[in-house]
């Protein structure tokens, strides 16, 4: 798995752990889910970004080498 998705994992897990803990077992914390919330939510849309940006730039690159490589193939005419 990539580490981009790990890092995505995690923090759906910590997001998840985070609600379950202080909301449902200590039901007067909810302002300390709001505030890991706030820190987590845009670190994951971040994250999102990221790994969407490396796949494509992944994608980009893997295309530019096959034509390079198709172009490496095609020989030229021998010339007497």
């Amino acid at each position: 798995m990539d580490e981009g998705i790990n890092a995505i994992i995690l923090i759906l897990v910590t997001l998840s752990l985070s609600l379950f803990v202080f909301i449902f077992l200590f039901e007067g914390l909810i302002v300390v889910f709001l505030l890991i919330s706030i820190a987590l939510i845009p670190l994951l849309a971040y994250t999102c970004l990221l790994v969407i940006t490396t796949r494509w730039n992944k994608y980009k690159v893997m295309k530019e080498w096959d034509e390079y490589e198709e172009i490496k193939k095609i020989q030229p005419p021998f010339v007497e």
